[in-house]
């Protein structure tokens, strides 16, 4: 019984602290795009078509790997418990 006690716990510890560093780093991330939103400002900075998608197709493909993380931690997850 104190193995199952173990594990309930080391799971809750987990799970606050994803609920702790999840909102921090989430607001970093939404404020470092704004602050990268003040570059399109054409009084102080000049820039091509070009060099715009660049940045946005870093950012998607940043992304898109990143959800692709959390959907593999999920997909393990759920392996993890018993179904019919």
């Amino acid at each position: 019984m104190d193995k199952e006690k173990s594990k309930k716990f080391r799971h809750e510890k987990q799970r606050e602290n994803f609920r702790k560093l999840g909102p921090k780093r989430v607001d970093k991330v939404l404020t470092s795009l704004r602050v990268l939103g003040n570059l399109s400002n054409t009084s102080n900075y000049k820039y091509s078509a070009d060099e715009v998608e660049k940045i946005f197709a870093a950012i998607k493909s940043q992304l898109d790997t990143t959800q692709k993380k959390f959907d593999a931690g999920l997909k393990s997850q759920d392996k993890n418990k018993f179904s019919w």
